[in-house]
């Protein structure tokens, strides 16, 4: 009894320590520091053009200090992602980012410069 006892403990600590327990390495934090609501969010994989989920909520908009967190799910794949967000405000040209590596990033804080009208971000 006391060897199934150890096994099953051992069996435990082997499953909670298992990758498929821990946060996925892609899961990123978006910090909005661009001066400037945001009202779509989209993370695609290279060969996808099909920019239907937002990450906000189809009426959210993420307001200029404020973060989301992104949690992908299993039937997503790769580390490497387009990024696309949109401007709460209208008339303003949508922003994306190609073949940015998530799995080295765990926050991605948005900028705009308005000197230089660009968009950017810092990754952390």
């Amino acid at each position: 009894m006391k060897a199934f006892v150890l096994g099953l403990v051992f069996a435990v600590v082997m499953l909670g320590g298992s990758s498929s327990f821990a946060a996925d390495e892609r899961n990123v934090h978006v910090i909005n520091k661009t001066g400037y609501g945001i009202k779509f969010l989209g993370f695609n994989e290279p060969d996808d053009d099909d920019w239907d989920e937002n990450e906000l909520g189809d009426s959210s908009v993420l307001p200029n200090g404020n973060g989301v967190y992104v949690k992908f799910n299993d039937a997503d794949d790769g580390c490497v992602w387009n990024i696309r967000i949109s401007w709460a405000e209208g008339g303003y040209p949508d922003v994306m980012w190609h073949d940015v590596n998530l799995c080295k990033i765990s926050v991605l804080t948005l900028k705009y410069d308005r000197a230089s009208d660009t968009t950017s971000f810092e990754a952390e």
